[in-house]
């Protein structure tokens, strides 16, 4: 397929204009065009009279090969990409090894919990907080009643913090092997809106993200993951062996109990201090993380919109408009 890249069409296009856009930028006739499909959705609202929507588009056409070589020094027409995600391996069918742990059920537990999961691994998932309707409760209850509960709250618990955030899912890191779009579609496998998977500044909604990962924690289940809620790991368990490495042996946990396991991922967060101070403690290199200081500057979003957007703010294409201040 091609990648056709900065396709501007006005804001209210007809339905069919974005396919004649196409075989124009092209020079095909559309019969020549076998299909697309809408990569990501933008648009240029630097001239509020005449606000533009930016397309880039994947298109299927008659001789691929032929427009390539005909559009070779055109920047904006190239070979899409592959945007597959490609899983480093697959457990054998009667695999019985030790099941990998995950200590953590916010987004990055939640993420290496269901890739291992579909890599037929089972995966255990560690959270010293509970499940997210649990959790809900709790963290209102901190915020209405100033009733904390140390281990449930909006740091702790399934989903962590983000969950309780807005749902935005843009930023400016550079992602090359479109390790994000594994990402936006199993959010909309979950249940969020399609149109994340093409909006420049894709939004999910606070009300949805509960439910979502509600529907990835049944997927991994399903596939033979296991959580394991209210379950803090205080220590672990190294061997040393005679070259002078150290190798994981198991985790010791607040009840006292010990869970083996040799490959474990460390998805604490940013508040599990007192995971850092026992990591520390046993050897284990900890440097401190480089940080930003910004504030926060809140505007009725009306006043934005109709600042970037002018008559055409609230177009339902548009949504809500974003702006930066440096």
């Amino acid at each position: 397929m091609l990648r056709i890249s900065q396709l501007k069409l006005p804001l209210d296009h007809a339905p069919d204009a974005l396919p004649a856009a196409i075989c124009a930028r092209l020079g095909i006739e559309p019969a020549a065009l076998r299909s697309w499909e809408m990569f990501r959705r933008g648009n240029d609202a630097r001239k509020k009279s005449a606000i533009q929507l930016v397309y880039t588009i994947d298109a299927e056409v008659e001789d691929e090969a032929a427009m390539l070589a005909r559009f070779a020094k055109d920047p904006d027409i190239r070979l899409t990409p592959d945007m597959n995600y490609h899983f480093v391996g697959h457990a054998p069918a009667e695999w019985s090894g030790k099941r990998p742990v995950v200590i953590g059920a916010g987004p990055c537990g939640l993420f290496a919990g269901l890739i291992l999961a579909q890599m037929g691994l089972r995966p255990i998932i560690l959270d010293r907080g509970k499940v997210v309707r649990e959790r809900t409760k709790d963290t209102w209850g901190l915020w209405r009643r100033s009733q904390l509960n140390p281990d449930s709250n909006v740091q702790f618990g399934e989903g962590g913090a983000g969950t309780f955030s807005d749902g935005k899912l843009y930023c400016r890191v550079k992602d090359p092997h479109f390790l994000g779009r594994k990402v936006l579609h199993e959010f909309v496998k979950a249940g969020a809106p399609e149109d994340i998977l093409y909006e420049a500044h894709p939004h999910i909604g606070t009300f949805r993200l509960v439910k979502m990962v509600e529907g990835i924690r049944e997927q991994i289940e399903s596939l033979g993951g296991e959580y394991r809620w209210q379950t803090r790991v205080d220590d672990l368990e190294l061997d040393t062996l005679p070259d002078g490495m150290k190798r994981l042996r198991g985790l010791h946990l607040a009840d006292g109990s010990f869970l083996e396991a040799d490959h474990v991922v460390l998805a604490v967060g940013h508040s599990a201090r007192p995971t850092f101070e026992m990591l520390h403690a046993r050897g284990v290199h900890v440097e401190a993380k480089p940080f930003a200081i910004g504030v926060r500057i809140e505007h009725p979003q009306s006043w934005i919109d109709e600042a970037r957007y002018g008559k055409f703010s609230r177009h339902p294409l548009l949504g809500t408009a974003a702006y930066s201040l440096v």
